[in-house]
């Protein structure tokens, strides 16, 4: 997995569009990218680990 990925994913997730593709993420971030959306007011969100990273599903 790729360090630089995964913390750019912990400090500044992109909000956007879902569902998000996080290539090269470990599965680690997953708890604090679901901390912090849920601090944005986002509900439903969900973080599915794949084989190539992190896949994020969330609804505003």
């Amino acid at each position: 997995m790729n360090c630089k990925a995964t913390w750019y994913a912990i400090r500044s997730i992109p909000v956007g569009t879902f569902p998000l593709i996080l290539p090269g993420v470990h599965p680690v971030a997953a708890f604090f990218i679901l901390r912090q959306l849920k601090r944005l007011g986002y509900s439903n969100c969900k973080v599915t680990r794949t084989g190539k990273g992190l896949v994020v599903h969330a609804h505003r």
